[in-house]
């Protein structure tokens, strides 16, 4: 788990100021304030949607992204961040 930690705060830090800051994201929450769904709109993810789901005992259980012509990595930070992973 340490690895993939790691790994998630790497990619968030190659990823430059000007992609993350050409895009919007629009979260929406249930009725126990627990996020359910982003959706990204903008030059950087467009179109990208996340969706995620709780078990009873309000754990998230899924992650769900939808819409990305790319690999992704979904990222617990400001809610839920997806950062693309492109293919050199």
């Amino acid at each position: 788990m340490k690895i993939a930690n790691r790994l998630s705060w790497a990619l968030v830090a190659l990823t430059p100021a000007s992609v993350q800051a050409a895009s919007t994201t629009t979260y929406t929450y249930d009725a126990l304030g627990r996020l359910v769904q982003a959706s990204t709109t903008g030059t950087a993810n467009n179109g990208v949607q996340m969706s995620t789901t709780y078990d009873a005992a309000d754990n998230r259980t899924t992650y769900r992204v939808t819409g990305s012509t790319s690999k992704v990595v979904v990222v617990p930070i400001n809610g839920l961040t997806v950062i693309p992973i492109l293919d050199d």
